[in-house]
């Protein structure tokens, strides 16, 4: 059977966290679903502990990619995952340690239909009291996180991890504003082959600025709605990956090159030919209250 959407899931590194990010994507977690609705293709991006296929459900329709070469650039990851999925919507997860909301697949889907070459978009949380890159230097850590879900009782019901996070740096400004990324989305899988997929150009350290890169030549046409859902959301476990850990965008990247956001932004002007600028288009917002503490997160108070 024809999956309705396939997702791919790009992991390096993440024993810890993958089980639970595509548990979260997958029935009877996801309200409405149906197992056979959705293909998780995991690619594994050359994790030092390679990802097994027992790691996941067994009867879940799961397949696991290695790949070896991709580098430390996610990009040649998902594109090699794309190149499998046999459903008519692709989902991408970039970072594999995002846990989702148990509504999103299903909103997803439905805000899909508003127009063939709909782009579903939503915003990204880190688990924690703030963003890890700040939580991390105050005694926030693995051990603290997985109190944290203990203590809301997860998986039993996924819409309180609303209670136990933060904005992620993207999204502060919330749903009234396109983000620069999105850490989930769906279009057609025609839609994703004619952008030409993740340019595998941005070769630095997490893909550097390729996700903004994705989500601007995604929202270039104008005739293309930017969905963005209300009340669902990725949920970021912490793994200390290259712009959560202490210091994000702003920790220095080596010697002489100045900040890893220094160096993000002089790959993208050399493949671009111009400094990455945001645009602003104005989301569609698609959605509903899902728990109490989605109307702070999601519509957080305008700085004077």
């Amino acid at each position: 059977m024809t999956p309705l959407v396939s997702v791919i899931v790009v992991g390096f590194d993440m024993v810890r966290e993958l089980p639970r990010t595509v548990a979260s994507l997958l029935a009877p977690y996801q309200i409405g679903m149906r197992p056979e609705d959705v293909q998780v293709i995991v690619a594994d991006n050359g994790s030092a502990e390679p990802v097994r296929r027992d790691w996941f459900a067994p009867d879940a329709d799961v397949t696991v990619l290695r790949i070896d070469d991709g580098g430390v650039s996610p990009c040649r990851a998902i594109n090699r995952a794309a190149a499998l999925a046999t459903g008519e919507l692709i989902a991408v997860v970039i970072d594999g340690a995002r846990m989702a909301s148990p509504g999103v697949m299903k909103a997803a889907l439905e805000a899909s239909r508003l127009h063939p070459d709909a782009f579903v978009t939503t915003l990204g949380f880190h688990l924690g009291p703030k963003v890890q890159q700040v939580s991390v230097t105050e005694g926030y850590d693995r051990d603290v996180e997985d109190r944290l879900l203990a203590d809301i009782a997860w998986p039993s019901d996924g819409y309180r991890l609303f209670e136990i996070c933060a904005l992620g740096e993207s999204y502060r400004e919330g749903a009234f504003v396109a983000p620069p990324e999105t850490t989930f989305f769906v279009l057609s899988r025609r839609r994703f082959e004619a952008l030409g997929g993740f340019d595998e150009d941005f070769k630095a350290l997490g893909g550097g600025y390729a996700n903004y890169d994705f989500f601007e030549r995604a929202v270039a046409d104008a005739g293309a709605p930017l969905v963005m859902l209300i009340g669902e959301g990725t949920f970021h476990q912490l793994h200390y990956g290259a712009t959560t850990q202490a210091g994000g965008i702003g920790r220095p990247a080596g010697e002489g090159e100045g900040s890893l956001g220094d160096v993000y932004g002089r790959e993208y002007e050399a493949i671009r030919g111009h400094p990455y600028r945001r645009s602003t288009p104005q989301p569609l917002l698609v959605g509903r209250i899902t728990h109490p503490m989605v109307r702070r997160l999601f519509f957080p108070p305008v700085a004077a």
